[in-house]
């Protein structure tokens, strides 16, 4: 369907902008330890033309592709994977995923375009005040059941608007495992490689068939996140986060009208 089309109108400037919206997406997954489907959704929608629905599970199978590559790519950082913390995390968030993917196959458009434009602008400020370095010694560690229960939330969240949950995990990783700022982003990234996987297959298993039109993102990706782990080794990141920031408001404002009607 969508695979014919692009096939016959797609020329080389649109490779070349898929391509990119491709790299951007990656160097954000390596740099902040995100899947990047906060930047893939909306490129498929506003710049490749996509309904939201599509672009969530175009998204899904993408964050796998750059997530794996951040990943490996991490194995030679200075801050590699803990990978007991990962699997532990992945038990809960990997198979909550599908409860997203269910919540999306029987909802309307508007109700993925509400929830994505609020988790943009829920976690717009977070990004832009950027995360403590290190977990202050004094501060009490999560317990265990509470880290689990909202594993189980972003997995949710993660397979409903097509992010891989990184930006939330980080943060929860830091207060539940006690790991180091940098390590945690390395280690989201596995996490959010296990469950972009499982996700997928369960937009796969209920429709989603549009493979063919992703390998431009999927190859940008790719080449991104390996970019994005080195730059988040040396590169000063504030102007960087507060630019994000401001584009997860502006991407909110559009898709909140987008579902409203407004404007």
């Amino acid at each position: 369907m969508r695979a014919a089309r692009m096939g016959g109108a797609m020329d080389v400037l649109q490779l070349l902008l898929l391509t990119v919206l491709g790299l951007l997406g990656g160097v954000l997954s390596g740099v902040a330890g995100v899947g990047g489907g906060i930047v893939f959704v909306p490129a498929l929608v506003y710049a490749a033309g996509w309904n939201i629905k599509e672009a969530v599970a175009a998204s899904l199978v993408i964050v796998v592709f750059s997530s794996l590559s951040g990943t490996l790519r991490n194995a030679w950082s200075e801050d590699p994977v803990s990978w007991r913390s990962a699997a532990l995390l992945s038990s809960t968030v990997a198979p909550a995923s599908l409860i997203g993917v269910f919540v999306s196959s029987i909802s309307p458009a508007w109700v993925v375009q509400l929830v994505f434009a609020g988790l943009l602008l829920t976690l717009a400020y977070p990004t832009a005040r950027g995360r403590k370095e290190e977990r202050p010694q004094d501060e009490k560690q999560l317990p265990l059941p509470l880290v689990i229960l909202s594993g189980v939330g972003i997995g949710a969240l993660s397979g409903l608007v097509g992010v891989g949950g990184g930006v939330l995990m980080v943060p929860l990783m830091i207060l539940g495992f006690s790991l180091s700022t940098k390590r945690a982003v390395s280690t989201s990234l596995a996490v959010v490689l296990i469950t972009g996987i499982v996700a997928s297959v369960g937009y796969i298993a209920t429709g989603f068939s549009d493979l063919l039109s992703l390998p431009p993102i999927v190859v940008g990706s790719i080449v991104g996140a390996w970019l994005g782990v080195h730059l988040r080794e040396w590169l000063p990141d504030r102007a960087i986060r507060v630019g994000f920031a401001g584009f997860m408001v502006v991407i909110a404002l559009r898709t909140l009208s987008d579902a409203t009607g407004i404007l």
